[in-house]
């Protein structure tokens, strides 16, 4: 029988917390909001300014981050639980690009076609930004601008060629939770565990067998160096190999690792994937797996602008706060604590422990 470490006043106490985040209504809304304040100790600011920024799109350069937020309904639900357990202030991001006649593009991963399905795509700016304000969820969006020496050493040629690449393959479920799960222990806020999560795993794959797969069975059969297993093989070929099912969990996650459906990029992977084949890597693009990143570990990348006289004019013009990056969207501020602040390193967050509150970070962890 799987442990509950919270027990079960507690884990009845947790489910009450996060069945409200869900609702699309102001009191989702509030309820993300107060999760964040209480879990995370993430206080939101409403900004002072207008919800929609007035901007130029000429100031948008091809490698600029775009960091996004949602704070009520489905996706804002999701996002707010992924914010708690990484510790990141954004839930989701995508990467602009300008092709060979300057339009302006936004690469994605997780961007829903026709169909309801969540892939990889390139969509025209116009289109993007539209979807952002029709957005129910509340989007917020930042743009983060990639520093001056940075754009320069910015192979466009190389992005364009990964990104087409990439068009149309799914969003990339196959390693979505391990570039969180680094350690054995310390990436668990309460109630959960490693036990937690593989009687959540063992639960869905009897209800869906086939999104179980997607989900996580691959990649644990990457990890144990066998192909085809379901979980219950999973877990008595990791116990017959010698290795706890939580240091499987903990396994570093690897670029070239090619899935059923190929290459498995969740939406932070797939920009930095990018950057990566643009050569904003340098050195250290062999040893650096990109999809060990959360989406806190891709904005704390000293990558980005770091002289706010150097941004657009209208990057803080009307709001409460002088952010060090430009706000286009949003009623709150979002603010991205420890953003552009580590250089690259070798095996960069391989070993990374995410404990809320404080989310310490040891050095080239």
């Amino acid at each position: 029988m799987f442990l509950m470490p919270a027990g079960m006043l507690g884990t009845i106490q947790s489910l009450w917390d996060v069945l409200p985040l869900f609702s699309n209504t102001g009191w989702g809304e509030n309820s993300n909001i107060a999760f964040l304040e209480k879990h995370m100790g993430a206080k939101l600011v409403k900004q002072g300014g207008p919800v929609v920024k007035n901007f130029s799109v000429d100031d948008i350069h091809s490698g600029d981050f775009l960091a996004l937020s949602k704070i009520r309904g489905r996706w804002g639900a999701f996002e707010t639980l992924e914010k708690w357990v990484t510790g990141a202030y954004a839930g989701h991001t995508a990467v602009c690009l300008r092709d060979e006649k300057n339009q302006l593009w936004v690469g994605e991963s997780g961007h829903e076609n026709a169909q309801g399905e969540e892939i990889i795509a390139v969509i025209p700016w116009n289109e993007w930004w539209q979807l952002q304000l029709d957005d129910v969820a509340h989007s917020h969006v930042a743009l983060l601008p990639l520093h001056p020496e940075k754009r320069a050493h910015f192979n466009s040629t190389a992005a364009w060629e990964f990104v087409r690449k990439m068009e149309g393959k799914p969003y990339g479920y196959h390693n979505m939770i391990f570039s969180w799960i680094d350690t054995v222990v310390d990436n668990y806020p309460p109630p959960l565990d490693a036990h937690v999560v593989m009687s959540l795993m063992t639960m869905w794959t009897r209800i869906q067998p086939a999104y179980a797969a997607n989900m996580w069975n691959e990649a644990l059969n990457k990890r144990l160096g066998t192909e085809g297993l379901d979980l219950p093989s999973i877990l008595m070929a990791s116990e017959e190999k010698g290795i706890p099912f939580d240091k499987l969990l903990a396994m570093p996650e690897n670029d070239e690792w090619v899935y059923s459906d190929g290459k498995s990029t969740s939406c932070v992977a797939f920009v930095l994937a990018m950057y990566k084949a643009a050569g904003l890597f340098g050195p250290h693009s062999e040893s650096i797996q990109v999809t060990e990143f959360t989406i806190r570990d891709a904005y704390m990348l000293k990558f980005f602008e770091d002289d706010m006289t150097q941004l657009p004019t209208w990057c803080n013009s009307g709001t409460s706060g002088d952010l060090p990056y430009c706000q286009l969207l949003g009623e709150y501020l979002m603010e991205l604590p420890g953003y552009n602040s580590i250089e690259p390193y070798p095996y960069m967050n391989e070993n990374c422990p995410s404990l809320a509150p404080d989310y310490a970070r040891p050095h080239l962890c």
